[in-house]
């Protein structure tokens, strides 16, 4: 479903994108795992055409993204790390904007405001939202379309643990519907509720390796490493914490 190669992107000389090698297939759901400014964020927004990278290959469902655009755009959903929606519109105006960009009618924003338990605040405006809330109307947003690729920055920042819950119980039917998640997290639950595999990112550097479990992977909060060779060891270290 998606297939990331040689990815590269080098911002006022920096080189924020090294190299990145990423598959994820259907049914998977794939955690880029990180420190702050390794470049996970910057890989996502290459995906889906908000950061063009110098160099490298996108291929949603066999699609260039560099080469047809709008067509790999309408296969992928995307939920950035910091939403943002006019302050103005009630949590029903936002669904429905997104809703007709995406051709979609006024069933499927009641259906998703259900889904997500916004239908008690379905006509508050956006400013007088919690945190929390504003991110419980990204994900409605993001999952209204019907794609087979969904990305998430962060998808758990500012839920709580109900919230966190409907996250879960959405990306598993996300999966049993033949989708492909690609997620970034520094959570560790994320990792253990959400990821089917996890890929680590470090300064720029992730390349195609073994399939590594969520429960190999080594968090910042204890020494666990997995088993890894000494090449793919020096590229991809076990995040740090933020």
């Amino acid at each position: 479903m998606l297939q990331v190669s040689g990815l590269g992107k080098v911002f006022d000389g920096r080189p924020v994108l090294r190299r990145v090698d990423l598959t994820v297939h259907a049914t998977e759901a794939v955690a880029l795992v990180g420190a702050n400014g390794s470049g996970k964020t910057t890989t996502l927004r290459s995906i889906v055409g908000l950061t063009l990278p110098d160099r490298g290959v996108i291929l949603v469902d066999g699609i260039d993204v560099r080469r047809r655009p709008r067509e790999a755009r309408r296969r992928m959903s995307y939920m950035p790390q910091r939403p943002v929606f006019p302050d103005t519109l009630t949590v029903r105006e936002v669904l429905t904007t997104v809703a007709r960009l995406r051709g979609l009618g006024q069933r499927r924003v009641d259906e998703e405001l259900a889904a997500c338990g916004l239908e008690a605040i379905a006509g508050h405006r956006v400013a007088e939202l919690s945190g929390g809330e504003r991110q419980r109307v990204a994900l409605a947003s993001t999952l209204l379309p019907n794609v087979k690729l969904f990305l998430f920055d962060e998808p758990s920042a500012s839920l709580d643990a109900a919230a966190t819950d409907l996250l879960c119980g959405r990306v598993k039917a996300l999966r049993a519907d033949g989708c492909a998640v690609l997620f970034t997290t520094h959570v560790a639950h994320d990792l253990d509720a959400l990821a089917t595999r996890v890929e680590r990112i470090d300064e720029g550097w992730c390349m195609a390796r073994p399939t590594v479990r969520s429960d190999e992977v080594a968090l910042a909060d204890d020494d666990r490493r997995a088993p890894v060779d000494p090449v793919r060891d020096r590229l991809c270290r076990p995040f740090a914490r933020a």
